[in-house]
Parts: C-alpha cells; sequence; structure tokens
C-alpha cells in the first residue's frame, strides 16, 4: 500500500511540470497559400514580401476563392514577415503554403540565394512547395485572381501538379531540387515562368540561372524541347512543315539519356526515343513514306535540340548536367571540374533522335 502511495505521489510530481500545447484554435490562424519576394530600390529596406492568406469559407466552387493579400517592405526577409503580423488579426501559418514567387527583377539584380536561406530554415516550409519566377515581379501573381479557382492557390498547385492540366511547356520546379541544384557542381537551377495573363496565369517558359541570378529565358518552344530531352515530358508534340500541309505527331512515350564520346576533349551525345501518333497530318503522308517521314522528323527535332543547347552553353549555364555527368565519368573530382569548366564553353553536341509514328490516330 505504501510503495503505491509513493508511485502515486511520484507520477503526480512529473505532471505537475507539464504545461498545455499551446495550440490556436483554427479560426485564429492564417494560411498562407503563397508567397512573393521581390526588390525594392530603398536600400534600408531592399525586400518586399508580398503574402496570400486564405479567407475559409464554406462554400467550395468555381470563383468562390477569397483571399487577403498583404505587402511589407523590410530590411530582411524574416523581418518582413514578422512586421506583416502586425497587418492582421490571426496567426500566420505556412505550413499549407506550396508556392513561392521570385520576382524576375530580384533574380536579375540580387539572387535567390538570401530567400532560399530563409526558406530552408523554416521548419514550417515544405520541401516540395513549387518554386516559379514573377514576370515582371512577384506581386502581380500573387494578386492576381483566377475566376476558375476553387479555394485560394488552388490553380497554381494544379498547374504544377498532374492533378490538373500537364502543358509540355510548363516546367515544375521544387524546392528541394532548386536547393540540390544551387550547391550541386556540375548541375545549374532552373525555375518556371510565371506572367499574370487577366484572370489566369501563363507559364509557358522556363529561366535558367547560374548559381544565383538569371542567365537567360527560353521562348515557349525552346521550352517545349528543354522540358522533353530534360524533363522526358510526355504529351507533347513535335510539327514539321510540309508541302501539302504541316504534320504534327502527338508524342505518347519519350525517353532521354547523355553519353560522352571522347576522352580529354569529349562530344556530348544526347539520344531522344519518341513514340506517337499523327494528330494532324495531310491525306495519306504515311502510305507515302512512313519511315522516310519519320527520319525527317527525327532530324528536324535534332537540328532544333542542338540550337538550344549552344544556346545555352553560350550563356554559360548547364541546366541538364552535363558537367555532373562528367565528374561521374572521371576521376580527380577537383582537377576533373577545372578541366571541364575549361573546355565547356567549346564543347559540342550532337542529337540522335529516333522517332516511331505508330500510326494517324482515330480516323472516322
Amino acid at each position: 500500500m505504501r510503495r503505491t502511495c509513493v508511485g502515486w505521489l511520484l507520477l503526480a510530481l512529473l505532471v505537475l511540470p507539464l504545461g498545455g500545447c499551446q495550440l490556436k484554435d483554427i479560426d485564429k490562424r492564417f494560411f498562407v497559400v503563397s508567397a512573393g519576394f521581390d526588390q525594392t530600390d530603398d536600400p534600408e529596406k531592399p525586400y518586399r514580401v508580398t503574402l496570400r492568406l486564405a479567407l475559409t469559407s464554406s462554400k467550395v466552387e468555381a470563383g468562390t476563392a477569397h483571399a487577403q493579400v498583404e505587402t511589407v517592405d523590410a530590411a530582411s526577409i524574416a523581418e518582413a514577415v514578422r512586421h506583416l503580423k502586425s497587418n492582421v488579426d490571426k496567426e500566420l501559418e505556412f505550413g499549407h503554403c506550396r508556392e513561392f514567387v521570385f520576382g524576375r527583377g530580384m533574380l536579375e539584380k540580387q539572387g535567390f540565394q538570401d530567400a532560399m536561406q530563409w526558406l530552408a530554415r523554416r521548419r514550417d516550409i515544405q520541401g516540395v512547395s513549387n518554386i516559379m519566377v514573377g514576370d515582371p515581379d512577384a506581386a502581380s501573381i500573387l494578386h492576381t485572381k483566377p475566376i476558375s479557382e476553387r479555394y485560394p492557390g488552388n490553380a497554381l498547385f494544379l498547374t504544377f501538379g498532374n492533378e490538373g492540366t500537364e502543358a509540355s511547356d510548363t516546367v515544375t520546379e521544387y524546392m528541394f531540387d532548386l536547393y540540390r541544384r544551387e550547391y550541386e557542381t556540375g548541375l545549374d537551377p532552373i525555375l518556371p515562368v510565371a506572367r499574370s495573363s487577366q484572370h489566369a496565369y501563363q507559364i509557358n517558359r522556363v529561366a535558367l540561372l547560374d548559381k544565383n541570378k538569371i542567365r537567360l529565358i527560353l521562348n515557349p518552344e525552346e521550352t517545349q524541347v528543354f522540358n522533353m530531352t530534360a524533363n522526358d515530358i510526355r504529351k507533347a508534340v513535335m510539327a514539321m512543315p510540309s508541302e501539302k500541309g504541316r504534320i504534327v505527331m502527338a508524342v505518347t512515350r519519350l525517353r532521354s539519356w547523355i553519353t560522352m564520346v571522347g576522352g580529354t576533349d569529349p562530344k556530348v551525345v544526347l539520344h531522344v526515343r519518341a513514340t506517337g501518333f499523327l494528330e494532324q497530318s495531310p491525306p495519306r503522308v504515311l502510305e507515302a513514306d512512313w519511315h522516310g517521314l519519320e527520319r525527317r522528323m527525327g532530324k528536324r527535332f535534332s537540328e532544333s535540340t542542338e540550337q538550344l543547347l549552344y544556346k545555352i552553353r553560350d550563356q554559360g549555364v548547364d541546366p541538364y548536367g552535363f558537367g555532373l555527368h562528367y565528374l561521374a565519368i572521371h576521376r580527380g573530382r577537383q582537377k576533373a571540374w577545372e578541366h571541364w569548366k575549361s573546355i565547356y564553353p567549346d564543347i559540342r553536341f550532337e542529337v540522335r533522335t529516333d522517332v516511331k509514328i505508330q500510326g494517324t490516330g482515330m480516323v472516322r
């Protein structure tokens, strides 16, 4: 009996120091669904942080998404977020924030390293969050209100995820991959570029960066080629003009890989294997020369891809990871890396495309 009383007494003493969880109720929180970072002209307050806060509603249908957008300038991103708390009456919650926008002006002048440091150190920010460039700035993207949005942030989330649209000229970049590309030797960062178009988003370009700043922005046609060859994106098209009309092949399967030919002076060979069906073509084009058409389409795609590779090389960036591939097959990492940097400005490319046309689809 005495031992039992002593046991209960010790248990009571252990419970006394324990406090409550101190969690705020859901109606006392503002859920941040997207955040934007821009650069100002004020040297004392160079950072402009914009947050889009979701306003909860019982209705979940197109056009009923309501959000509150707050903006503040500060000396650092962390201070800006702290100052923003004085503009709202609820606690800011970043656990559901999946969209982060870097202003184009900030990436061209200052870079994204300071913003990435803040994002990487916050324990409540997910590594699978989508990162993009806002053109001309991040604030304009966060102020856009798509008519089809069912709840705040839904439009951007569906754009970059497989649940919604799957566009061949939309590049998806996650925070964990951007962080890896920032520090990985031989692999440079990429970011999709978003523009506000009336009540919708236009995301059909990609920005190629060095380890910090923008060096090149590809147009929609170049972005599709990059997405196909670097990310093996299907549901794309290969188009070619002909005497009787334009020929368009819808790609259903795609695979690409890299090999290097040569020793001290290597040549990068990019292999592409694409399979699909003719979505649009003149009548009886396959009956005339099926295999010849496959060769011509492959040659045309190889030529356009080689032009893109040389354009990227001339800007001194490597989003494909050719340098990383070179380091993987050569000993002496530092020495090999120095040699790769010396030969990359003059590196030669060859693209070998194998196109297989399955047919003309369903003809009624």
